[in-house]
C-alpha cells in the first residue's frame, strides 16, 4: 500500500478525460440554450392572436351558422336550415349556395 506522502496532491488529468469533460459541459450548455430558445418562441407565438377564419359578412341576415370549414380556395359554411354556402377566403363574397334535401 502506498504511503500518503508518496501520492501527489493534484494528479494531472489525462487529455482524453479533460476533452470529455469539456465536451459534456459544452453539450449541456447548448441544450440549455436550445430549450430556452424553444420556450421563448412558444411563449411569443402563443401570445399573439391567430385568426384562422375571417369575419364572415357575405351570409344573409339572420343566418345561424352551425359549421365553418376552410379549404385552400374557399370557406364552407353550413347553417341551421341545412344550406351550404361557399364563400371567398376573406368571407366577403358569396360564391355558391346549395340547399340540402
Amino acid at each position: 500500500m502506498a504511503d500518503q506522502s508518496e501520492v501527489p496532491a493534484n494528479p494531472t488529468e489525462p487529455a482524453n478525460l479533460r476533452f470529455l469533460r469539456r465536451l459534456v459541459t459544452t453539450l449541456t450548455a447548448t441544450m440549455i440554450i436550445g430549450l430556452l430558445a424553444i420556450f421563448t418562441l412558444l411563449v411569443i407565438r402563443l401570445q399573439s392572436p391567430v385568426a384562422i377564419f375571417p369575419k364572415i359578412t357575405a351570409l344573409p341576415e339572420g343566418t345561424q351558422v352551425i359549421s365553418v370549414s376552410r379549404s385552400p380556395r374557399e370557406l364552407i359554411v353550413i347553417d341551421q336550415n341545412r344550406k351550404i354556402y361557399l364563400l371567398s377566403l376573406d368571407g366577403e363574397k358569396l360564391l355558391h349556395m346549395q340547399a340540402l334535401p
